[in-house]
């Protein structure tokens, strides 16, 4: 099979002729132009020849010029429409274009955000009580950003780019770190979030449940085709447990915090014991997340070699 052939058998369930493996890193980008960051994806494609390529989307949406915190509501009526022509749009988009030029044998995965994150990530997770304390200027500011999520989704849609890997923090509880209780979960996550996924419909959608001790009931109802999970947490669930919840394709296997450490026999280990849980169909093999930045070249070598065989 080849990348797109063995990409999409998995996301649909279908016989592959081994499972998809891919990884990704942040090539602290955002300073750079769309061309500069395409061709660092370009070289770490090639170099170690995934099967599916998650570009990383580093250009923020943008922070309203003046806002530097949450603390007043007026720095969320400052949350207005911004046109694709913004230079994040236009970076992404350029960085995207020019990929699927070089590589066009290999499904393309956009990164992105659910609107919550887009706010409070980029202004800072500090000020998340500032921003559910205002909540009608809260709600008023997300339906701005998930408005303009949207056109932009249908412009990567129209590119042809095959899938959309979303990040969310929704499922993250109350007492973790970044988490949000129930009722802030239902307000100010899940609809705008849905939204954003379902303005994907098409694509292959990864449903990124980004964190550590899950509430996974809180994403039931979401739309997506393919769950990702930092599954070698030890306070979320395993691939087995996974499966269990979910008849979609899982993407994960790979523990994402110590693949930098691991010796060959080590990683083989985690790969074989990946494919015992949940066997290799409907499976996509990849890092719980994002992968430090200092891993070396032999241990994703050796990562992709390994599971290169039938």
């Amino acid at each position: 099979m080849n990348q797109r052939q063995r990409f999409h058998a998995a996301v649909k369930g279908q016989p592959v002729d081994r499972p998809p493996v891919t990884a990704w890193v942040h090539f602290l980008s955002d300073h750079l132009q769309g061309r500069q960051t395409a061709d660092l994806h370009i070289e770490f494609l090639r170099e170690y020849q995934w099967d599916v390529l998650k570009v990383m989307n580093d250009y923020r949406y943008p922070v309203p010029a003046g806002v530097q915190s949450l603390q007043d509501p007026a720095s969320l009526r400052a949350y207005q429409r911004i046109s694709l022509k913004d230079p994040c749009f236009v970076a992404q988009l350029e960085c995207l274009q020019r990929i699927q030029d070089a590589c066009p044998e290999t499904p393309l995965l956009e990164t992105g955000f659910e609107p919550y994150q887009q706010i409070v990530r980029n202004i800072g997770f500090s000020q998340m009580q500032n921003f559910y304390s205002h909540r009608g200027e809260a709600l008023a500011a997300l339906e701005v950003v998930t408005e303009v999520m949207c056109e932009y989704i249908a412009a990567v849609k129209a590119m042809g780019i095959e899938g959309m890997f979303l990040s969310i923090n929704g499922a993250i509880p109350a007492n973790v770190a970044r988490g949000a209780t129930e009722e802030q979960h239902e307000v100010f996550q899940k609809p705008f979030t849905v939204a954003i996924l379902q303005a994907a419909e098409g694509m292959a959608r990864v449903l990124h449940v980004h964190g550590s001790s899950l509430a996974m009931e809180r994403v039931q109802g979401y739309p997506f085709e393919v769950l990702s999970v930092s599954d070698r947490l030890p306070s979320n669930p395993n691939l087995s447990q996974l499966r269990a919840m979910s008849d979609k394709c899982l993407m994960g296997g790979i523990d994402e915090t110590k693949i930098q450490e691991r010796t060959l026999p080590e990683i083989a280990a985690e790969v074989d014991d990946s494919f015992a849980q949940v066997g290799r169909q409907n499976f996509i093999l990849a890092p719980g997340c994002t992968i430090p930045s200092f891993t070396s070249q032999r241990n994703l070598r050796y990562l992709r070699e390994y599971t290169s065989t039938p």
